[in-house]
This record gives structure tokens, C-alpha cells and sequence, in this order.
């Protein structure tokens, strides 16, 4: 799936060929940009906000949910009206409008399909678009 989502294009960044053995490939990448991929978690929490890629499993608490739902989950998600404690920042489906809702906000409205590119101001919930 990594190579299907763009990894491709990042590891050709990096001058790794598909004929690099693993240890020649992580030689090519650049010791800082490895200890920030490593340091980079599935979420990220504050007082008021989950911000997450793709969304949560309702009813499974947040310690507990698996990075593949964090990554993947679409429906079970958006579908929900599950109180997660916090209201859920995510992406990764995409949208034909932001979708705003008391549990969630989904920004992801298909800039990578020529839709719009979409942020949101928290806490006022201010959408831009361009």
C-alpha cells in the first residue's frame, strides 16, 4: 500500500531503486529524516481535539485503537455519532464539502482529484478553501 500511496515517489526522492538491498536503501535516507519518521505518531490529542488521518472505531478507547483503523476506517467512522471525548480532526476520505458535525470535522475534500484543498481553524471551526 505505501508504494501504491506515493511511496514510489518518495523513495525515488531519496535515489533508492527497487534492486537496493534494505541496508543500502535506509544508508540513502538522511539520519535526521529518519528519527522524525520514527518519532511521528498514528494521533495527536489536546485538551478539545483528536487529530487523526482517517478516524476512530466508536466505542473502542482511544489507547486501544489499532493504527489500522487510524489509517484506513471510513464509514464505521463518519458514519457515527459515537462521543469520542473530544471532537475527531481527520482527512483521507474525501469529500465534496467539509463535513462538520458535533463529534467531527472531515477536511479532506479531494485537492489530490483536483477538489478543493481545505483547513479548518479550530475553535471557531472557520473553513478556507482553496
Amino acid at each position: 500500500m505505501y508504494l501504491y500511496n506515493g511511496g514510489k515517489s518518495t523513495l525515488s526522492a531519496y535515489g533508492i531503486k527497487s534492486a537496493d538491498c534494505p541496508d543500502e536503501r535506509k544508508k540513502k535516507i538522511p539520519e535526521d529524516h529518519l528519527l522524525f519518521f520514527q518519532s511521528l505518531l498514528p494521533y495527536h490529542q489536546t485538551k478539545d481535539y483528536i487529530f487523526v488521518h482517517a478516524g476512530l472505531m466508536p466505542g473502542v478507547p482511544l489507547k486501544k485503537q489499532a493504527t489500522q483503523d487510524l489509517l484506513w476506517v471510513r464509514n464505521q467512522f463518519i458514519d457515527s455519532d459515537y462521543d469520542f471525548g473530544r471532537r475527531v480532526i481527520f482527512g483521507h476520505t474525501p469529500l465534496g464539502n467539509p463535513l462538520i458535525m458535533e463529534n467531527k470535522i472531515g477536511i479532506d475534500t479531494g485537492a489530490v482529484y483536483d477538489g478543493k484543498l481545505t483547513c479548518v481553524e479550530l475553535p471557531e471551526a472557520k473553513i478556507y478553501q482553496v
